[in-house]
């Protein structure tokens, strides 16, 4: 696997991180109210999840989702459920500004786990990453093939929350509770959106 490839896969995990979900939109949002590491932890929970995922399918294996075909509805009810608790957490939430520049390990880890379980509750992206690996000719073979391959992806997510948690601080000094009030419902907003698009993929598989 020369640079190039790796470059190719580096630049890959950075490119999938930009659209804005459920999982995106916590991150932010931990990156805005709770600064810059907060937004890394669990950023990189997301990147571990998405990088899982993209090992698997540059593989082009269809093991895993043949695996959980018969748990679909069941998985996707689960998903969406605990995507508006999620929802009705964050819109009830009360306002409020982190006052601490370092936040707790445990707060750390509570967001890189929340990111990391979220992210993973979407085995269908195993299949978009064995087209868009297929597409880039990008194959793996060897065990070490699959480390490298395993973390250039995540590196690219990685930098990609650094980059973006670290331009968001920017914006911190302007918060407002206020602010942290809308900012928590545009991030239930994409929560609820997350649960219905569950819902409409389960009833397209099921028609």
């Amino acid at each position: 696997m020369d640079i190039a490839t790796l470059a190719a896969i580096f630049t890959a995990g950075f490119v999938v991180m930009t659209p804005v979900g459920p999982v995106s939109s916590m991150c932010i949002r931990r990156a805005l109210v709770y600064g810059p590491r907060a937004g890394i932890a669990a950023g990189a929970g997301d990147a571990v999840a998405v990088a899982i995922y993209a090992s698997i399918g540059v593989t082009g294996s269809g093991l895993l989702p043949h695996l959980l075909a018969p748990y679909t509805t069941a998985w996707h009810v689960v998903v969406s459920v605990v995507l508006v608790g999620v929802a009705i957490i964050m819109w009830r939430a009360r306002p409020r500004l982190s006052q601490s520049a370092s936040p707790s390990r445990a707060h750390l880890m509570g967001g890189f786990g929340a990111a990391l379980a979220i992210a993973l509750a979407n085995p269908a992206d195993i299949v978009l990453f064995a087209a868009l690996f297929a597409a880039l000719g990008i194959v793996v073979h060897s065990p070490l093939e699959h480390v490298l391959f395993f973390a250039s992806f995540f590196a690219g997510g990685v930098v990609y929350w650094v980059v973006l948690a670290l331009f968001l601080n920017r914006w911190r000094a302007g918060l407002t509770t206020a602010r942290v009030m809308w900012l928590n419902r545009v991030c239930s907003c994409f929560m609820l959106i997350g649960a219905v698009a569950s819902l409409v993929s389960l009833a397209r598989a099921t028609s």
